[in-house]
């Protein structure tokens, strides 16, 4: 009496196991699902990190050197971000005197009172935390060589990200992760030929009503080069307006073209050396 009654039921539950089974084989990846795009995910950063006006740092910056048993090289530096635009840093000590200064996409460094061309790659890091509004954020990531065009979801040291710039997994051009949870930068991928830098943005902290990472770092094709540690922030400094203008330090600066000489050079190459060889093949 009951064998009639079987054949619906198996049927059924055939009909339903198929049907899971193709639903899985043709669902997309988590990198090819649907995710927000570039505009949505900067919205939602900016409302995240929060909007500030000026801000003044003082930091560690610590430069490891290739050979892992010694230790690093640690100088005192000064940053200032004056909103969207500018942004200063200082590192002053018996060694070395250095100047880099930031206006909207023109820059100037000065060492030792000689001015260098080009920037260097571990001075990129700023633009992303100088952006606080969607359309910042978008012309920083632009600026940076980033295809703002392109978004998917992947994940960056156990965290789900939102990637901007490629398809998740892949790494062979320049992009920026975004932490899906909090929306705040995670990881800065700057890729050129043969070299990649990544620069990692972590211990977010409250500034007023915003948010500041508190650790930075830089690894160059998978070695820690350098790090920065922010030991305080001061919200809303006054700042004077010359130290943040171009022409300014320009005319401060000694321009001649012979390097400085002993000890003053060593100096130069110590802090500068990690620096070189990469910064060349941005060039």
């Amino acid at each position: 009496m009951t064998r009639p009654f079987m054949i619906p039921i198996r049927t059924a539950l055939l009909g339903a196991v198929l049907s899971v089974v193709l639903t899985v084989a043709v669902a997309p990846s988590p990198a090819r699902a649907y995710v927000l795009d570039s505009t949505q995910i900067f919205e939602h950063t900016a409302e995240a990190m929060g909007a500030i006006a000026t801000l003044r740092c003082h930091q560690k910056l610590l430069i490891y050197p290739q050979t892992p048993d010694t230790p690093p090289t640690i100088v005192e530096e000064t940053a200032i971000y004056v909103m969207p635009l500018r942004f200063r840093s200082d590192v002053a000590s018996t060694r070395i005197r250095r100047t880099h200064l930031v206006y909207a996409g023109s820059s100037l460094t000065v060492i030792d009172g000689r001015t260098v061309v080009g920037e260097s790659p571990f001075d990129r890091y700023q633009g992303i935390l100088r952006s606080r509004t969607r359309s910042q954020l978008m012309q920083s990531a632009r600026q940076l060589g980033i295809e703002t065009g392109i978004s998917s979801l992947g994940r960056v040291e156990q965290r789900v990200v939102f990637v901007v710039g490629a398809d998740y997994p892949d790494e062979s051009v320049s992009q920026l992760a975004i932490d899906k949870k909090t929306f705040f930068p995670l990881r800065l991928l700057l890729v050129v030929p043969g070299s990649r830098m990544e620069i990692y943005y972590r211990n977010w902290q409250p500034v007023q009503k915003s948010w500041f990472p508190y650790q930075i770092t830089f690894h160059t094709n998978g070695h820690l080069d350098r790090e920065i540690r922010v030991t305080e922030l001061e919200a809303n400094p006054p700042v004077a307006a010359d130290l943040m203008d171009l022409e300014a330090l320009k005319a401060s600066a000694a321009f001649y073209d012979s390097a400085p000489q002993g000890q003053d050079q060593e100096a130069v190459d110590a802090v500068q050396q990690t620096v070189q060889d990469f910064q060349k093949k941005f060039e």
